[in-house]
């Protein structure tokens, strides 16, 4: 018998442990222009041991810019034109839209299951859901973004509580994808400096240099030669650069990021530490 209670106890200890994991993590992250727009990526993490079926969902985020002020503003979108097919415009969800929200001070993320529909299941690991789309007035200026918890989110008819049911992790200061910096000279020749600090957690900084103007792309790769990240894809000025990079998606282990112009490539090695 008290074999039997033990065994007892410690099922229930377990299914209590399960029941306490967040069922999804958000995150934001590649930070890119595209044909003059700023765009970032909303991902969703499961942990290990749990799914995540997203029923009718709402994730709001604030956003601002400072360097200057006011210098981004969102384009909503309905449909939303890049985002996952297994949550959006298919024969369960209908389209998956973006909206301006707070008196144009934040934005939300909306997916929206049909009524009487089974809900998609995301596994466990780093899920796409949808890109948003900012114009920008200033491609110097710094966005800040950061979730707000009372977004609403489900877990098929299910509502999740923030800090039980689902997390989030907000990015950096300054997430705008490339900063130019301020200096008289122009390179005397194409440049890939070794990215800083490396090893990194999950924060990083890539500098490069151009002595001519061109289209410039940075991306980052596995050890497997996977593309992981697309930080940088348009047309540059010449002169130094910074991209910050947040890893906070990847797992701990060797990457590479490569730089390329028409005349140039490099490729260098840096290292993700949790």
């Amino acid at each position: 018998m008290k074999k039997i209670i033990l065994t007892l106890l410690a099922i229930f200890l377990i299914s209590s442990y399960s029941a306490g994991q967040e069922n999804v993590k958000f995150i934001l992250q590649n930070p890119r222009f595209e044909s003059g727009k700023f765009v970032i990526d909303l991902y969703g993490v499961v942990p290990e041991g749990k799914t995540w079926s997203p029923g009718n969902t709402c994730v709001r985020m604030n956003y601002w810019s400072t360097e200057p002020a006011h210098a981004l503003t969102l384009i909503p979108e309905n449909p939303i034109d890049n985002a996952n097919s297994n949550i959006s415009n298919n024969v369960n969800y209908d389209n998956m839209t973006s909206t301006s929200i707070l008196n144009d001070t934040a934005v939300s993320l909306n997916i929206l299951l049909l009524q009487g529909k089974p809900a998609y299941t995301f596994i466990p690991g780093n899920h796409w859901l949808g890109s948003l789309k900012f114009n920008i007035s200033n491609v110097s200026a710094c966005l800040n973004m950061n979730f707000v918890t009372a977004s609403s989110v489900f877990n098929n008819l299910t509502p999740l509580s923030f800090g039980t049911g689902w997390t989030r992790v907000d990015p950096p200061p300054c997430i705008t994808s490339v900063r130019n910096i301020v200096t008289t000279e122009i390179p005397k020749d194409f440049i890939l400096h070794q990215n800083y600090p490396n090893p990194f957690n999950p924060v990083t900084m890539i500098r490069f240099g151009l002595p001519k103007a061109g289209v410039v792309s940075l991306k980052v790769y596995d050890i497997l030669g996977r593309e992981v990240a697309n930080l940088l894809n348009e047309f540059k000025s010449a002169g130094e650069y910074i991209v910050d990079f947040d890893a906070s998606s990847l797992n701990s282990g060797v990457y590479f990021y490569k730089l390329e112009t028409q005349s140039y490539k490099d490729v260098k090695r840096m290292v993700v530490l949790k």
